[in-house]
């Protein structure tokens, strides 16, 4: 939270540089740079926000962002405070002796801030050079993953979601049946349907579910079920879609398109799904952005065709959906029964919940809030307890320890991580 220390100390700057503080020029000069610096880096800092708990290079240089704005903010707030605890009043002699002591303070008060404020200025110009003003690390966020560390588990569980089978899926079936509804809606338009929510509620299962639906692969021509990421780079994802397009009609690859640039890519695309009604999964679409770059390659051919986006971003899902005639589905966490109903699958197997651990069982639950990674993982997790009682009440007792340390846990936390990293900065500071 870098970002939300300096936007909280560029917000409390102005004061001391009115007139009526009357600092030296020097002092003035150096806390301007300061400021100008500070603001400088905002911008760096708010996609800094959303990534440096993936790079260990990225939160270093946060850090001491961080710390130097805390730093600034406890140096100018001293001042203040010996500024305003000048007005005491005194009378005869003792205004004299007042007016000695507040001189030999405010010489000292002004010498300190003057000391601090240059050591400040000093760690800000090797904080900049340190990684060449910022450029190049913005410059690394921006293109991406080829900077971030190839351990992100997360995704890697991302993937599981499209593995599951029908045993394993708890009240999916009536947000099943709305969307495969939508899907077949004898409207002609092109229509773009959003299922929406936080991670951990399981849209990429609904949405696979929902995409290998026999009806569903009976309606439409041509399928393309396309995975994206954070830090997706567009040739490479625009090349993967051509493969699953072609493959899917075992057609050979366009030639050179190894090679080709994005817009001849698009090109591909476009002219492959002209006229034809197609249906293509847009999964895990983290903004705005993404789906710009992939509504152009979708042609609007009045063939009934449809896209499904799967995503956290509710303004996303609704001005996508909005554009293109769709509906927004918004996924909710598992009522009681059937979250109850994924416990005992998940833990007990084949076996019911035994009576001496129901009324625990249940008070774990509640923690879950109907979410289902948070049932999996747990459940996952108790199911190798033995059913012991001791060791239950250890693990609801200390659940918030069991998440930290816990490997069959590390999955849940990860992915439910990534619905605070991708808040807007403001919100991250609200939220904390």
């Amino acid at each position: 939270m870098a970002e939300g220390a300096v936007f909280h100390l560029l917000s409390n700057f102005a004061p001391y540089l009115r007139e009526e503080f009357n600092l030296s020029s020097g002092v003035r000069e150096d806390i301007e740079y300061i400021r100008g610096e500070f603001e400088r880096m905002t911008h760096f800092l708010r996609v800094a926000d959303a990534t440096e708990d993936r790079d260990p290079k990225i939160k270093v240089w946060a850090k001491q962002i961080r710390e130097a704005a805390y730093d600034t903010a406890d140096a100018l707030d001293m001042y203040m405070l010996h500024l305003r605890s000048r007005h005491h009043q005194s009378t005869g002699f003792g205004e004299y002796v007042h007016k000695v002591s507040f001189f030999i303070q405010t010489f000292k008060a002004h010498h300190q801030i003057a000391s601090e404020v240059e050591g400040i200025k000093s760690r800000i110009i090797d904080i900049s050079e340190g990684h060449q003003r910022y450029s190049d690390i913005y410059g690394e966020i921006e293109q991406g993953s080829s900077s971030i560390p190839s351990d992100i588990a997360w995704y890697d569980c991302h993937g599981d979601a499209l593995l599951l089978q029908d045993d394993d899926l708890v009240g999916i079936e009536k947000p099943k049946s709305h969307l495969i509804e939508w899907l077949l809606d004898e409207d002609p338009r092109l229509k773009v349907l959003s299922v929406v929510g936080m991670g951990g509620l399981g849209k990429t299962t609904l949405t696979k579910q929902v995409y290998d639906d026999a009806i569903v692969k009976r309606h439409f021509q041509n399928h393309a079920w396309i995975t994206l990421s954070e830090s997706f780079k567009v040739e490479e994802l625009l090349r993967d879609m051509i493969r699953v397009l072609f493959e899917e009609v075992r057609q050979p690859l366009p030639r050179g398109v190894d090679n080709m640039d994005a817009n001849s890519l698009k090109g591909i695309i476009h002219a492959f799904l002209r006229q034809k009604r197609y249906v293509v999964i847009l999964d895990d679409v983290w903004g705005i952005q993404a789906w710009q770059v992939l509504r152009i390659i979708l042609p609007e051919c009045n063939c009934g065709s449809r896209v499904i986006l799967t995503t956290r971003n509710v303004d996303l899902a609704s001005s996508a959906s909005e554009e293109y005639h769709g509906m927004v589905y918004n996924l909710e966490p598992l009522p009681r029964e059937e979250s109850w109903a994924l416990f005992c699958s998940k833990t007990f197997k084949e076996n019911s919940c035994p009576s001496y651990l129901e009324d625990l069982s249940k008070n774990i639950l509640k923690k879950c809030e109907g979410l289902p990674l948070a049932i999996v993982a747990i459940s996952g997790m108790l199911s190798t307890k033995h059913n012991s009682l001791n060791e239950w009440e250890r693990i609801y007792h200390g659940l918030g320890a069991e998440l930290e340390g816990n490997d069959k846990l590390t999955s849940m936390t990860k992915i439910l991580s990534i619905s605070y990293f991708d808040l807007p900065y403001y919100l991250k500071l609200c939220f904390l």
